[in-house]
């Protein structure tokens, strides 16, 4: 009998809230590791990849997208590395290559084992890493070092940080050489003092972006048949009047420029000559940022506002590291400009800057010789041209982009990949080459979250206050409900 009573109190047990309750329990548990394991079967049937890392490490673009819409014809990549030696940070982005395009191939190749396979690539008998990359295609080849595929920057301690990967950047130029097999050539100007672009570790930047950099002085030099642009960096004093026509000249045959300079130079009045033909220039002074959200750390920083233009849309992505320019001058645009012109700003200060025209004034506040921002920061120009365009036979275009800040580079080459990523992205843009302007590295360096004041109140009271205020009403309701179980 006791054996019975014991199962009718067992029986009688089930019927208790307190078993209910946890029944209900364990049976949503058990459906939702059930559910969780039929998920994760079907997820695994279709092999989805999803890139979740903050800069899309492992995307393409969509002007690489584009680029791979346009081959039509076999291309090779041979990776030169040990089978199971494959980079983990390529080879996911080749894999994207191969997958949109199926004229891409991909052969792996063991340097150690193929030496003579190796050598007809080595064409400057220099030697090629194990770790590279060779795309090949109808027109040429490209040889890609696997340092090629990282951005770096110098550290206090003398060594080098990785401060980005440009894998993508790298293989979809290599593509479009391999296609084209043509080398535009981009001059620098010397004589003013410039800063050279080897001495910022900008020549192997551009270079493999399939340009030939070269120097001119045009003091004595004529201007050169095969110059695809020129650039004039960061100059100390200002061009004679002789160069300031050479370079109208090569204006007007559709040459296209790029001057980064600020107030160092002085007051460039043979460049404003040249300027002056396209409808701008420079405002002679410096640049006072005075709102915290525009500046770092100094008032003759500045984190400008980037105008929509085909330059700046990559990098007013969320992801992308901005541009920081120091001591930058300003520009304007003139009253009167030929209506064949189009002027479009680039990059913009705050409504609370301004322009400190008197360099001798020492005072911190606005003064009445000062002028209020916003300040435009850079220019691009377009001008096709006056006269009759035969459609068939379209007419040169000019183009320009100035920037008032001399010290673009130097700040770049401090790892603001946002300042190269915008150099190279004018460059793109002058020599009128779309595809290659979004395909930028994938940064690594990261900035402090620039806030304004009720962006932080907002912050502040959804963690400070709501979400703990919530976490305890819910506590405190579900305390109730249980208490009596």
């Amino acid at each position: 009998m006791k054996e019975i009573k014991g199962i009718k109190h067992i029986r009688e047990s089930f019927k208790t809230r307190q078993v209910k309750y946890g029944g209900y329990a364990v049976l949503i548990t058990l459906g939702v590791i059930v559910g969780l394991i039929l998920i994760n079967l079907l997820v695994g049937q279709f092999a989805p990849q999803i890139d979740m890392t903050q800069n899309k490490l492992f995307s393409l673009s969509d002007e690489t997208l584009k680029v791979l819409d346009q081959v039509k014809t076999p291309v090779k990549f041979y990776g030169l590395w040990k089978p199971g030696e494959e980079s983990q940070d390529v080879l996911p982005v080749i894999n994207l290559y191969l997958a949109k395009n199926k004229n891409i191939t991909l052969d792996v190749i063991d340097p150690d084992k193929n030496p003579g396979f190796v050598a007809k690539y080595d064409k400057d008998k220099k030697g090629i890493s194990r770790g590279s990359l060779v795309v090949e295609g109808d027109k040429g080849f490209r040889v890609i070092a696997p340092y090629d595929m990282y951005d770096f920057t110098q550290n206090q301690q003398g060594g080098q940080n990785i401060t980005g990967v440009s894998v993508e950047r790298r293989i979809t130029s290599a593509l479009l050489f391999a296609g084209t097999g043509t080398t535009p050539v981009l001059y620098e100007l010397t004589g003013h003092n410039e800063a050279a672009l080897s001495s910022l570790g900008m020549v192997d930047t551009v270079e493999r972006e399939n340009y030939t950099v070269k120097s001119l002085n045009l003091i004595v030099d004529s201007m050169p048949a095969d110059a695809s642009a020129i650039i004039m960096n960061g100059p100390k004093k200002d061009l004679t009047p002789d160069e300031a026509n050479k370079l109208l000249d090569y204006l007007g045959n559709g040459g296209r420029l790029m001057v980064l300079a600020d107030y160092n130079a002085g007051e460039l009045t043979n460049l404003n000559t040249v300027f002056a033909s396209y409808g701008i220039k420079f405002d002679y002074g410096v640049a006072v940022e005075t709102d915290n959200n525009y500046m770092i750390n100094i008032p003759f920083s500045e984190i400008p506002d980037m105008a929509d233009h085909d330059i700046t849309k990559p990098l007013a992505d969320k992801h992308s590291t901005p541009v920081v320019l120091l001591q930058a001058m300003s520009l304007s645009q003139l009253d009167t400009v030929r209506r064949t012109i189009e002027i479009k700003p680039l990059m913009t200060s705050s409504a609370r800057s301004f322009l400190r025209t008197d360099l001798n004034e020492t005072s911190p506040n606005k003064v009445a010789s000062d002028i209020s921002g916003p300040l435009t920061l850079g220019m691009a120009v377009a001008d096709p041209g006056t006269g009759w365009i035969d459609p068939n036979k379209p007419q040169p275009q000019a183009r320009i982009v100035v920037i008032g800040c001399g010290s673009l580079l130097p700040i770049a080459a401090q790892g603001i990949d946002g300042n190269r990523d915008f150099f190279m992205n004018s460059l793109s843009w002058v020599q009128n080459r779309p595809e290659t302007i979004s395909v930028r590295s994938k940064s690594l360096f990261m900035l402090p979250l620039r806030l304004n004041l009720i962006q932080l109140i907002i912050f502040a009271g959804v963690f400070i206050l709501i979400i703990p205020v919530a976490f305890f009403v819910t506590g405190f309701v579900t305390w109730l409900k249980r208490r009596h179980l």
